[in-house]
């Protein structure tokens, strides 16, 4: 063990210490804890966004609506929300991811029983009715318009997702598992049949957290026993390379993006990288230590904005780096030569101390955190729905310990670069040939 690994502080209670066990192929992730009154399940299937087939972009999520429209337990929707008041503590929920889609609840442990049964059918038996499915395909059209806006702003999208993720097959790098309004349009009975086939052992995990005793495990086993065996699902590769944008910059209206006029204008810089080129704690590091001088240079320096947001951020498939701002118009290129100048800055050594200020910082809080049952529960959900195994919180900080300067630095230098990314301006229509 290294001096530095010696001298990483760690904490004596890891809320992220989970115990795993497998029974037939379903791997079950527990952790008991002693202040818990009920017990908190996620039941993770690997179907997610990425299983989707092109053109029927928006199944996997399709599918997650129709299981709370029946089942043969539960044939209706009111009955269903009956169960979830009666036996989960209304608690009832699921959600979409493009990897994965899981199901959430919390139950007493006199009521595991009834919990269980009910969530076996909710998510193994879906009756799929015809009028069901007319009847969400509705609802998700409505909740599709809420942030795909119109058709303008879809074009806009697409011509977005195809420059800056070119690489990247549609359904991925789309902005959300929900798909396109045409393609939810598509989707039939026969689509959601095919999803649901992923829906076995070979492709559950499952997260107890709270009170996990050995009877919550005997009840789950029972459960697991009834759930059917099938083909693993095979998750999509990330792309060994993935190309810089066609185009490195655009100018556009918001007119002409198919958004709201505002007063404000955003700049947003952006560079995606294949999956795996630098470590998640250094590019979380870089993220922090960015945001907070970018903070200083535009709001306490300038007063040009209110915040800034900066996300350098590894999933599954690739790196995503984004910085953007909103700010007036009229100093948005004067912002844009800022941020540019403090990533050079930064590269230089200027700011070396307030790195390694940031990552003391995260660890300090990391420490100081206290942790609710269903933050511990939702934690390791995400881990697992990544394809990793659940991080303890004491490897973390092993982590972040070991990320520092130097290597933020470095990925800076290769992987940032001004002529690389693709930088977006978003102006009022008055501005429109004022702002290049």
């Amino acid at each position: 063990m290294s001096k530095k690994e010696q001298n990483t502080p760690k904490l004596k209670f890891d809320p992220y210490d989970y115990k795993k066990q497998t029974y037939k192929g379903v791997d079950i992730y527990t952790k008991s804890l002693p202040w818990a009154n009920c017990t908190f399940l996620k039941w993770i299937i690997s179907n997610g966004a990425e299983d989707d087939k092109s053109g029927k972009e928006g199944t996997a999520h399709f599918l997650e609506h129709m299981v709370f429209d029946g089942n043969p337990l539960y044939q209706d929707k009111k009955s269903i929300d009956l169960f979830s008041k009666e036996h989960l503590l209304d608690s009832l929920n699921a959600h979409t991811r493009f990897t994965d889609t899981c199901f959430i609840c919390k139950f007493l442990p006199q009521k595991s029983r009834g919990a269980l049964d009910g969530m076996y059918n909710l998510i193994f038996k879906p009756l799929l009715r015809p009028e069901d499915i007319e009847h969400e395909r509705k609802v998700i059209t409505q909740e599709g318009w809420g942030f795909l806006l119109n058709e303008k702003h879809i074009a806009y999208m697409k011509k977005w997702n195809a420059n800056v993720y070119q690489d990247i097959p549609e359904r991925v790098r789309m902005s959300s598992p929900l798909g396109w309004i045409d393609t939810v349009a598509n989707i039939t009975k026969e689509d959601l049949l095919g999803a649901h086939k992923n829906y076995v052992r070979e492709n559950s995990n499952i997260i107890l957290a709270g009170v996990v005793d050995n009877s919550i495990i005997k009840e789950i086993k029972k459960v697991i026993d009834g759930v059917p065996s099938g083909k693993k699902r095979k998750a999509l590769k990330a792309p060994s390379q993935i190309h810089l944008p066609k185009e490195r910059r655009w100018v556009k209206s918001y007119t002409e993006i198919g958004r709201t006029e505002t007063k404000q204008a955003l700049l947003e810089i952006d560079r995606v990288l294949e999956h795996k080129k630098t470590d998640l704690y250094t590019l979380g590091l870089i993220g922090s230590t960015l945001q907070e001088i970018l903070f200083r240079r535009l709001r306490h320096d300038n007063s040009w904005c209110y915040g800034v947001g900066v996300s350098f951020h590894q999933n599954s498939k690739f790196i995503s780096q984004n910085i953007w701002v909103k700010l007036a118009p009229e100093n948005i290129k004067e912002a844009e030569d800022i941020i540019w100048d403090t990533i050079n800055r930064f590269i230089k050594g200027e700011y070396k101390e307030d790195t390694e200020r940031e990552r003391g910082v995260e660890i300090e809080r990391t420490l100081a955190s206290e942790y609710l049952s269903s933050s511990i529960a939702e934690s390791a959900e995400r881990q697992i729905a990544s394809g990793k195994e659940i991080e303890k919180l004491n490897d973390y900080l092993k982590g972040i310990s070991k990320a520092n300067y130097n290597k933020a630095s470095k990925h800076l230098s290769l992987y940032f670069k001004k002529g690389d990314a693709f930088t977006e301006l978003n102006i009022p229509e008055e501005f429109k040939g004022k702002i290049k």
